[in-house]
């Protein structure tokens, strides 16, 4: 259980933040190994094959929806050609 009565010199202190390399994201540094442009580059790869995806994923979906939409069709016609050659169906009850 947590002492909350503690003060806060007694807690001990956050681990210090990392320095970033001043060439980090730059276009001009020589021995930075990734710019801002290559980053756009490889985001703009990875939306387009999300993109892909997600077109891929859709029109799967939608061909499972027509299938079933036809299979339900197909069995409203057939209870309806059963149905529909007894006029009265109170009989069967």
């Amino acid at each position: 259980m947590p002492n909350y009565e503690a003060k806060d010199e007694e807690l001990s202190p956050a681990d210090p933040i990392p320095l970033v390399a001043p060439n980090v994201g730059s276009s001009g540094g020589a021995g930075s190994s990734f710019s801002i442009e290559d980053n756009i580059v490889n985001m703009n790869k990875k939306l387009e094959e999300l993109f892909l995806l997600s077109n891929s994923r859709h029109e799967e979906v939608v061909g499972l929806i027509r299938g079933t939409d036809t299979r339900i069709s197909h069995l409203e016609h057939r209870f309806d050609e059963e149905f529909t050659h007894d006029d009265d169906m109170s009989a069967e009850f």
